[in-house]
């Protein structure tokens, strides 16, 4: 019967001990005592959960293990996991249940033994492909979905969880101690001012120019800046700022050293934080909100930062291309991405960018498996030595008028196969292994819906080019579109979807069944596919429908 010791008395440790305990038990394997060291005996007959620094000076060495990565260290009938940190442990103990007992966490809410066990070796360490890795949530008023994304996502090695701080005041009271008992980064900000500003009592600040708040009025930044100090006081979780402007394009005269004074905000807001003894980072965005290339473009004179760090993000991309595509569109935002990342390198500072792999408003209601995509994407962001990546959540915008389908559409896992990919290879996994994993589910059926779904993603993401030339509609907007030149492309483009959908067996589909998270919910993952591919086909033939009237109506008015 095997023993586990915990060497640092720290909150994350001792659950790290007792989740292994559960996971060893849960398989079969009993386990002994949970116990903290007190003798200093490193070679007890135990598996032993030790800090980096601790097993270096029992005499254990050192190991090569970077940024929050761990080790598994086997020898005859002692293990030791070592962590960089009590939540790299954590990871630890995850990885070695992986590895042991074949533990896969692929669905939310649920862990699955798949009998994939590795063997073991005298010394495996894990080191992370980006330092910051998580889930950005901006308005999803669910504590237990919430709950369930941070489980899921520290036992798949996520870091990070960015609420914008209107959400935050709402969830923290119970999302804070899952996320303390993990040791995990909170940021906070998003498109949060409006919020912010009510909170101090100058709402009316925004009714003037959009960038106003960062480019004067001291005395109100003052307030505002007061005010995030208090709420980062409340909990210690909180590792990171990173306040954005409102989601609202603007004009060249706004635009005007707006990036310089945005900055300069951000490094008086990071020295009153630090002033204030909280170890909290802080960060700007650069975002082309409305499609305003003057937010996410280097306007001339502008530096980085040498004391904050660079959050990318840009709206508009057309995923079924890479970020080396040849489309003007993506040729310049990512030489804005590269010039960005290098003034950060340059200055000392860190580059994270925000991706919409999640999004289902960018996405809409035509949301595509971007598995191919998100392995490029990281391969290419790798390559450009970018520090993190974010993946971004927003729930399915419903129409007033949409049918019970859209509404009872269960879209929190729905998304969660780009989720699921994108979280695995931001920690650095092989793509195959992942997809192995995934779709190994499926038993016999392996390969054909590996197949179907890769064949999905190149005919359904193209649909996002039109993002941009439709702005601030999408496809899924025909009715907020006028005589538009791309009526008969859509519909053309949406017959090829529906084909390639129609070919396929989706009987027995259950829209609506097991929507919440956190509720038992029996749907094995072939169900839940079909019912995610026949919501879509109907998706598909309701707005195939509505941009052929579109193209009628607007052929009566030419």
């Amino acid at each position: 019967m095997k023993k586990i010791v915990y060497w640092y008395d720290h909150e994350t440790v001792i659950f790290a001990a007792e989740e292994l305990k559960r996971l060893m038990e849960k398989c079969g394997s009993p386990v002994g005592l949970i116990e903290k060291e007190k003798s200093g005996d490193f070679h007890q007959e135990a598996i032993h959960l030790i800090t980096a620094e601790q097993y270096a000076q029992m005499g254990g060495g050192s190991v090569e293990i970077k940024g929050d990565g761990f080790a598994i260290i086997e020898k005859d009938s002692y293990v030791w996991i070592v962590g960089k940190e009590p939540r790299s442990i954590l990871y630890g103990v995850y990885q070695y249940c992986s590895n042991r007992f074949g533990y896969r966490w692929i669905d939310l809410a649920k862990e699955t033994i798949t009998g994939k066990s590795r063997a073991a070796v005298s010394i495996a360490e894990y080191s992370p492909s980006f330092s910051r890795r998580g889930n950005t949530i901006e308005t999803i008023n669910d504590p237990d979905y919430i709950n369930a994304l941070i489980d899921w996502g520290v036992k798949n090695k996520q870091n990070e969880y960015f609420f914008t701080f209107f959400l935050w005041d709402k969830v923290e009271r119970k999302v804070a101690p899952g996320l303390q008992k993990r040791d995990v980064r909170v940021t906070l900000g998003g498109h949060s001012l409006k919020f912010l500003l009510e909170k101090v009592g100058e709402s009316e600040l925004l009714k003037g120019k959009k960038t106003s708040f960062f480019s004067g009025n001291n005395e109100v930044q003052e307030k505002v800046i007061r005010k995030i100090i208090e709420i980062c006081l409340e909990n210690k979780v909180i590792k990171r700022i990173s306040l954005w402007p409102e989601d609202v394009g603007i004009d060249s005269r706004e635009a005007k050293g707006f990036i310089t004074s945005y900055i300069a905000f951000a490094e008086k807001l990071k020295a009153v934080l630090a002033d204030a003894r909280l170890d909290v980072e802080v960060e700007h965005i650069v975002y082309n909100a409305g499609l305003a290339w003057e937010m996410l473009e280097r306007e001339d004179g502008a530096e980085a930062s040498h004391t904050i760090d660079i959050l990318y993000a840009y709206w508009g991309r057309d995923y079924s291309e890479s970020l080396c595509s040849e489309d003007p569109n993506q040729v310049r935002a990512t030489h804005a991405l590269k010039d960005w990342n290098e003034q950060a390198r340059k200055k000392g500072r860190s580059l994270t960018v925000l991706e919409y792999y999640s999004d289902h408003f960018m996405l809409s209601q035509l949301f595509p498996p971007l598995l191919n995509r998100i392995h490029g994407d990281l391969k290419d962001y790798g390559q450009m030595n970018i520090g993190g990546v974010l993946n971004l959540i927003v729930p399915l915008h419903v129409k007033p008028n949409a049918p019970d389908l859209e509404k009872t559409y269960p879209w929190r896992w729905g998304h969660q196969l780009n989720n699921y990919v994108y979280t695995r290879l931001a920690w650095g996994e092989e793509y195959g292994d992942i997809l192995d994993d995934y779709f190994s589910l499926f038993g016999d059926e392996k390969e054909l819906w590996m197949t179907r779904i890769l064949q999905l993603e190149k005919v359904l993401s193209p649909h996002t080019k039109w993002n941009v030339p439709l702005f601030p509609a999408r496809v899924v907007d025909p009715e907020k579109v006028e005589a538009s030149k791309v009526d008969q492309e859509i519909y053309r483009f949406l017959g090829k979807v529906h084909e390639l959908l129609a070919a396929w067996d989706l009987s027995d589909e259950e829209v609506g069944k097991g929507s919440r998270v956190g509720h038992e919910n029996p749907i094995c993952p072939k169900e839940k596919l079909k019912i995610y591919l026949s919501y879509l086909k109907k998706i598909v033939e309701r707005y195939r429908e509505e941009w052929q009237d579109a193209e009628s109506r607007n052929s009566m008015k030419a």
